[in-house]
C-alpha cells in the first residue's frame, strides 16, 4: 500500500526467493522497494526479521500476494467510489484515450457525480479504470464504455452525461460515441470538452499567415538551440549579462496545452536580446550550423517581432480561462460565462486598437534592428490592419463559434437563474422530469422569490445547489445537480495519462490490466481513507485457493499409495477428480490418512 501511495516500483532485479540479510559488506542487491522497505524494517523489529527468516511455508512476500493486495485495494477504493455515484443518482461519464509503453490502446473511465448536501455540497471527477482496447471506431468505444460501468457496479440509468473530446468516432452525430451511448442512456447529453474547444480556436484563429510564420520560427528556433553545445552558449551569453532573467532556455511549443505555449512565447519574448546575440556567435562557426544560424536570424525581421507581440497579448487574455477550464468545480454556467467575459474583454481591446496597438508596437521597436518594407510611411497603421486587427477578429469569432455549443446545452437551464420563463425550459422539463409543469412552474416562482427576498443571486450551479433546498424544492434540485454534474472538460481523464507514464514505464511495461488499474486507484485517490485492516477483510472475503494436487513420482504403477489430504485448505470436489485420476492410472489400493 505504501509503495503504490507513492507511485514506486514494487520489484527489482531479484524480488522471488528467501529474503537474506547480508551484512554491509555483501554486494548489494536490488530486490525492489517492496523487499528493500520490509528488510529496512526488519532492522528495528525483531520479530519480523524472525518471521522473514524462518523457514516457514506462507512469508506473504511473492509476486502472486502483492498482486491479491493491490487488487484488494483498488477493489475497496472502487466500492467506495461506486456507493457515492449510485447514492447520487445522477452522473456523467468522462472518457478518453490514450497509448501507452507497451503499444497498448488505454481507454481511461472517470465519472463527474456530486457528493454531499447543503452547504458542504462539491463536485466530484473520480478515476474508475483502464481498459485495453483494441478498435477506436465509434461502435466499438460506447459498448466497451457501458460494458466498463456495469463492471464497476454503476447504475447506467443515472447517466446524465458524456464528456469527450472532439474527434469524430467520438463526437459523430450518426455513429460517434456519444450517440451509440444515448441509445441506450437517452439523457444523457454530450459536451464537447470546453479545454478542446478552446484549444481549437487558438489553432484555428493562428491560420493567418504572419501570426503562423512566427510560431513556426519560434518552434524552429527551439529546435536549433535544443542541443548542447549551442544551449551551452545561450546559457553563457544569459549568464554574461548584467540584466536578471526569469528563465535560462527557450521552450517547445506544446500543441495541446495553452499554459505551456503562452509560456514559451513570453520565454522567447524575454530571452530574444540574448538569443540574437547567441546566433550571432553562432555565425562565427566554421561549419554548416553557421548557415542555418544566419537564415534564422535574418527571418526575425519586423513582422516577426511585431507578430510576437500580438501573440503574446492574446494568449494571456486566454490563459486564466484555459487554467479555470480544468478545475473540477467548474460547472457548465461558470464555464459559458467566463467564455463570454473573455470575448467582451477582447472585443474592448479590439474596439481600442489605436491605442493599445500603440504599445505593442513600441515594446517590438526596441527589439526591431530592421524592418522588412522600410518604404512604407507608416509602418505602425500598416502592421496594425495586416496583423493584429485580423488576428484579433479571427480569435473573436473562434470563441464564440466553438462555445457555440455548450451555450445551447445551457439554455434550459438560464430559467433557473433568470428568474424569466421560456420555451427552452418546457423543453428540459420534458426531457429529464417526467412530472407535472405546473409543478415545476411554481417551484421556479417560489425559488426566485426567496432569492429575492434573501437578496441572494447564484452565479454558478454549485452556489444554487447550495441556496437550492431538496425537501422544499425538490425538481429544481434535481435539475440543478444535473446542471452541476454535466462535463466541462476531459482534464481529469488526461491527468491519469500522467500517472500512467509514471507506474507502467519502460521496465514494467509487462504489467497485466488488474495490477496497473489497483496501483492507479492507491496513487490517484490519496484524498480516500484506506486502513490495512479493510484490506485484511477484503481478502478474508475471497476463498482460497486449494495448492495443485500432484502425484509423487514413484507412484505410477505401484499397488500401494499412501494419499494425506488437508481438508483445512482442499476442496473436495477437486480431491474426488484426483482420486478418479489416479484410479484411472490403475492404483486401485489405495488408502486415505485424513489429517
Amino acid at each position: 500500500m505504501l509503495c503504490g501511495r507513492q507511485e514506486l516500483a514494487l520489484r527489482g532485479h531479484k524480488d522471488a526467493g528467501p529474503i537474506c540479510f547480508k551484512t554491509e559488506s555483501e554486494p548489494y542487491i536490488n530486490e525492489g522497494n517492496f523487499r528493500a522497505i520490509l528488510k529496512y524494517k526488519a532492522k528495528d523489529l525483531n520479530h519480523l526479521k524472525h518471521f522473514l527468516e524462518s523457514d516457514g511455508r506462507y512469508k506473504y512476500t511473492s509476486a502472486k500476494i502483492q498482486n491479491e493486495i493491490i487488487s484488494s485495494a483498488g477493489d475497496i477504493l472502487l466500492e467506495k467510489i461506486v456507493k457515492e455515484v449510485n447514492f447520487a443518482k445522477c452522473f456523467s461519464v468522462l472518457a478518453d484515450e490514450t497509448t501507452d509503453i507497451s503499444v497498448k490502446e488505454q481507454l481511461v473511465l472517470c465519472v463527474r457525480y456530486v457528493v454531499g448536501s447543503d452547504e458542504n455540497v462539491f463536485v466530484c471527477e473520480r478515476f474508475l479504470k483502464y481498459i485495453e482496447i483494441h478498435s477506436l471506431t465509434g461502435k466499438d468505444i460506447p459498448s466497451t464504455i457501458v460494458n466498463g460501468l456495469n463492471s464497476c457496479g454503476i447504475d447506467c440509468s443515472n447517466m446524465y452525461g458524456q464528456g469527450y473530446d472532439g474527434a469524430s468516432n467520438m463526437s459523430g452525430r450518426f455513429k460517434g460515441t456519444q450517440k451509440i451511448v444515448r441509445e441506450t442512456c437517452p439523457k444523457a447529453l454530450y459536451v464537447h470538452c470546453a479545454a478542446h474547444s478552446l484549444n481549437l480556436a487558438v489553432s484555428t484563429s493562428c491560420d493567418i499567415q504572419a501570426i503562423r510564420n512566427s510560431l513556426g520560427l519560434v518552434e524552429k528556433m527551439y529546435c536549433f538551440l535544443n542541443t548542447p553545445k549551442r544551449k551551452n552558449v545561450l546559457l553563457s551569453v544569459i549568464n554574461e549579462s548584467d540584466m536578471d532573467t526569469r528563465s535560462k532556455s527557450i521552450k517547445h511549443l506544446c500543441a495541446t496545452r495553452w499554459v505551456e505555449r503562452y509560456t514559451a512565447i513570453n520565454d522567447f519574448v524575454e530571452l530574444f536580446p540574448y538569443v540574437i546575440q547567441t546566433l550571432e556567435k553562432i555565425c562565427e562557426w566554421n561549419d554548416t550550423t553557421s548557415t542555418d544560424a544566419n537564415i534564422l536570424m535574418k527571418a526575425m525581421d519586423s513582422e516577426f517581432l511585431i507578430s510576437l507581440q500580438v501573440i503574446k497579448v492574446l494568449f494571456s487574455y486566454g490563459l486564466p480561462l484555459c487554467k479555470l477550464l480544468q478545475k473540477v468545480n467548474l460547472d457548465l454556467k461558470e464555464a459559458v460565462d467566463l467564455a463570454e467575459v473573455t470575448v467582451a474583454t477582447i472585443q474592448r481591446l479590439r474596439g481600442n486598437i489605436t491605442e493599445e496597438f500603440k504599445q505593442l508596437f513600441k515594446e517590438a521597436d526596441k527589439k526591431c534592428t530592421k524592418r522588412a518594407n522600410p518604404s512604407i510611411n507608416d509602418p505602425e497603421e500598416y502592421y496594425r490592419v495586416t496583423i493584429a486587427i485580423p488576428y484579433i477578429d479571427s480569435f473573436i469569432q473562434q470563441l464564440n463559434e466553438r462555445f457555440l455549443c455548450h451555450k445551447n446545452v445551457l439554455k434550459g437551464f438560464q430559467c433557473l437563474f433568470s428568474g424569466t420563463y421560456s420555451d427552452d425550459f418546457d423543453e428540459l422539463l420534458q426531457f429529464y422530469l417526467d412530472t407535472d409543469k405546473q409543478i415545476v412552474k411554481a417551484e421556479l416562482n417560489l425559488w426566485h422569490a426567496v432569492l429575492n427576498n434573501n437578496g441572494q443571486h447564484p452565479k454558478s450551479g454549485l452556489e444554487a445547489l447550495r441556496l437550492c433546498k431538496k425537501e422544499m424544492f425538490p425538481n429544481l434540485h434535481f435539475l440543478v445537480q444535473i446542471l452541476c454534474s454535466l462535463p466541462v472538460s476531459t482534464a481529469t481523464p488526461e491527468r491519469t495519462f500522467s500517472c500512467l507514464k509514471r507506474l507502467k514505464t519502460y521496465l514494467r511495461n509487462t504489467m497485466t490490466e488488474t495490477r496497473l488499474n489497483g496501483l492507479t486507484m492507491l496513487a490517484v485517490h490519496t484524498d480516500i481513507p484506506l486502513s490495512a485492516e479493510e484490506v485484511l477483510d477484503e481478502l478474508a472475503k475471497k476463498p482460497l485457493e486449494p495448492p495443485p494436487f500432484k502425484i509423487p513420482e514413484h507412484a505410477t504403477g505401484c499397488p500401494n499409495v499412501s494419499i494425506t489430504v488437508l481438508l483445512a485448505s482442499y476442496n473436495f470436489k477437486l480431491f474426488a477428480t484426483d482420486l478418479l485420476a489416479l484410479l484411472l492410472l490403475g492404483i486401485t489400493d489405495t488408502s486415505l490418512h485424513i489429517d
